[in-house]
């Protein structure tokens, strides 16, 4: 068995991988609030009981939309995505389970293409707080932490950047290479090749072009190990 924190939409296209032979499930804030320990404990140890045990925790959980949100409220920013990261890593430690840590780009320093032992210096509230989940997780071993460049399609606004650069990538895709890489340990960037979010989005949808490089950096990832991994 595989448990999934969070009901967004990583999380639904985990589900679809399900099967007979590991059965996927996710638990939403209402059946596992990862901010309150005891019922995170509470929820983990049922299913440790079970004959059919969890091996592996994929950890989505997060406050990520709209990314301003972390820095609107940070005290907030710090109990879902730090504490609440360590609430849960804490339980799998304690029970032997597989943890599994979805990151994001923005945890790089953005004035260079990024691999997975480059500099790391977020540009906002959002990288920092998943630089922390990033922190509890590196303190326990046989964790694995994947940097996603994750794009929202449907594309939440009507204009793109086309001067903002990222490896963007679909949650479809990512839930795929998860399942792929479930077995490896440490860092790996996960994402497509470089483009500009106008770009990547058009493939997808109509949008407005429009500059944004004065309102987000982008992030360039080096993607060599996560290809190396898939074409084994």
């Amino acid at each position: 068995m595989i448990l999934v924190s969070g009901n967004g939409t990583l999380a639904k296209e985990l589900l679809k991988l399900s099967t007979k032979s590991l059965s996927i499930v996710s638990l939403s804030k209402r059946e596992m609030d990862i901010t309150d320990e005891f019922k995170v404990s509470e929820v983990i140890k049922k299913y440790m009981m079970m004959p059919d045990y969890p091996k592996y925790f994929i950890h989505t959980a997060a406050l990520t939309k709209p990314m301003e949100v972390n820095d609107i409220n940070p005290i907030e920013s710090m109990s879902v995505n730090i504490v609440g990261t360590a609430n849960v890593a804490r339980l799998c430690f304690k029970y032997g389970i597989k943890f599994i840590y979805l990151s994001t780009d923005f945890v790089y320093d953005n004035s260079n293409i990024s691999d997975e032992s480059s500099p790391l210096k977020p540009s906002n509230n959002y990288g920092w707080s998943k630089l922390g989940g990033e922190c509890v997780t590196h303190l326990l071993p046989n964790t694995l932490i994947l940097r996603c460049a994750l794009c929202d399609i449907p594309f939440r606004h009507n204009v793109a950047f086309d001067d903002v650069y990222r490896n963007s990538i679909i949650h479809k895709d990512v839930a795929k290479i998860i399942m792929k890489l479930k077995d490896e340990v440490g860092v790996i960037n996960v994402g497509n090749e470089l483009k500009s979010v106008y770009d990547f989005v058009s493939n997808y949808q109509s949008v407005t072009k429009e500059s944004g490089k004065h309102i987000t950096p982008s992030m360039k990832l080096k993607t060599d190990k996560l290809k190396g991994l898939l074409s084994e």
